[in-house]
């Protein structure tokens, strides 16, 4: 815009119409307020998008005895508050929130949770303006054959959708024969479909059958595959991971993962490269994933093995935790590990949060094969002072720390310099870049109670 009116000036002085010298000391000075103007409006526009950026982001918080409250990332000003059945605070990690404000609360039977009812005929959906309790459509059937008694079980997964118009469904369906309760032999079926909200107009997404498993020790759990699956935090688009797996008597064995991708009306399976034990975050159609390998402890002990967090980035593999090269443990018998990973929105970093299996006030007793160490007691001692702590690496050289935040829990990221912890049982937003913090006075009882979508 300057240079249009330089060059308007010019041409009148050519013309004879104005006098150069008075008339250029105008054009300058209505060039440089010109330039004022557009600095203004861009950075103007520059803040607007920084705001825009924070408010895209939703953050609900679970408060007693039956709340859900959304809160203003950006200000931490409550929004509004939905009520939620009294049971989802004794289990906030099955309670499942999407970006449209959605909310699916479903204890299965298979869950571990305790202290949560197992009612697996109905489960609470919250669609966004009412409550409603749906049908989960379990089944159980048993019948005589022979001698024997076979017996047909499903309890289906529900989960949300990212857009809010569709549920997913997940269940593995055994077919049992067993005898006076003790299970012979079982044929498993692994089916994936959606629906809408509702429950009804079923599209089936993935389906396959596992091998009939003989279950000599009287489990079929114990010596028979069957799948588990992976979810986004905000809900299903058009990808999901599955994982085939023996749960075992005392380890869990992981067969292999594979990855379900959506195109157009068609959904495609790619066969991963390794099994991945727990997926922890996860990019769109997989070209990133965090993944943990748990310790094998089992029987009574918790450091049997190394615990690592990976990086699988688009076929190469950055190992941003090692148990065993960060703390040099293993005479002592404390797991270090994470107990959640996300990356950062334009996954240059990562942020994860450090747990151990031990608190610094509890005895630490030698590990299996482990030998008394005092350095490396004292060692684990300090460690174990800091913990929780959220640490953020940088997700091209993991070494790379950018930030450590002792006695915190990592809730997730705001934006991309910005994430939000938990410290002291209050939310504070934690900017990566340069150190600062914006403490809300939002109080958490359990940093499971806080969701950012």
């Amino acid at each position: 815009m300057p240079n249009t009116l330089i060059r308007s000036y010019v041409g009148q002085v050519l013309s004879g119409v104005v006098p150069p010298i008075y008339n250029a000391a105008i054009v300058l000075r209505s060039s440089f307020l010109v330039m004022v103007k557009f600095l203004k409006y861009f950075l103007a526009v520059v803040c607007l998008t920084s705001l825009c950026c924070a408010q895209g982001r939703r953050l609900w918080v679970l408060t007693g005895p039956n709340s859900m409250v959304e809160y203003d990332p950006a200000t931490f000003v409550s929004k509004q508050s939905v009520t939620v059945p009294n049971e989802v605070l004794k289990a906030p990690r099955i309670l499942q929130v999407n970006h449209q404000g959605q909310m699916l609360f479903a204890p299965n039977s298979d869950d571990p949770s305790p202290d949560v009812g197992k009612s697996a005929e109905k489960f609470w959906f919250w669609d966004g303006h009412a409550p409603t309790l749906l049908g989960r459509e379990t089944m159980r059937i048993a019948s005589q054959s022979g001698s024997n008694e076979k017996v047909t079980e499903s309890s289906p997964w529900p989960f949300l959708s990212t857009e809010g118009r569709h549920l997913f469904w997940f269940t593995n369906q055994f077919n049992k024969l067993q005898r006076e309760n003790v299970e012979l032999s079982v044929s498993t079926t692994f089916r994936a479909w959606h629906s809408d909200v509702a429950g009804r107009q079923k599209q089936d997404l993935a389906t396959f059958d596992f091998p009939e498993c003989r279950c000599p020790t009287g489990s079929c759990s114990e010596t028979c595959p069957e799948a588990r699956f992976w979810v986004p935090d905000d809900g299903i688009d058009n990808y999901f991971i599955l994982t085939r797996l023996i749960q075992g008597p005392t380890e869990t064995k992981y067969l292999s993962s594979t990855l379900y991708e959506q195109s157009g009306d068609v959904w495609s399976a790619t066969d991963l490269n390794q099994p991945l034990q727990r997926v922890l975050d996860m990019t769109e159609h997989g070209s990133v994933i965090i993944s943990a390998i748990l310790d094998t402890g089992c029987c009574g002990w918790e450091n049997q093995s190394n615990d690592q967090t990976l990086l699988l980035s688009y076929g190469k593999t950055l190992v941003l935790f090692d148990e065993r090269a960060q703390y040099k443990n293993p005479d002592y018998d404390v797991s270090f590990f994470t107990e959640n990973a996300k990356l950062s929105p334009e996954l240059a970093h990562v942020a994860m949060t450090i747990e151990a299996s031990a608190k610094s006030t509890a005895p630490i007793q030698l590990s299996e094969q482990g030998q008394a160490n005092p350095a490396e007691s004292l060692r684990i001692r300090k460690a174990l002072g800091d913990l929780p702590a959220v640490e953020v690496v940088s997700a091209v050289d993991p070494g790379k720390h950018s930030a450590f935040l002792p006695h915190a829990y990592l809730v997730g990221w705001l934006n991309e310099k910005e994430i939000l912890v938990v410290e002291n049982h209050l939310l504070v937003a934690y900017n990566v870049a340069s150190g600062a913090r914006r403490r809300s006075t939002i109080k958490v009882a359990d940093p499971a109670f806080a969701f950012i979508r």
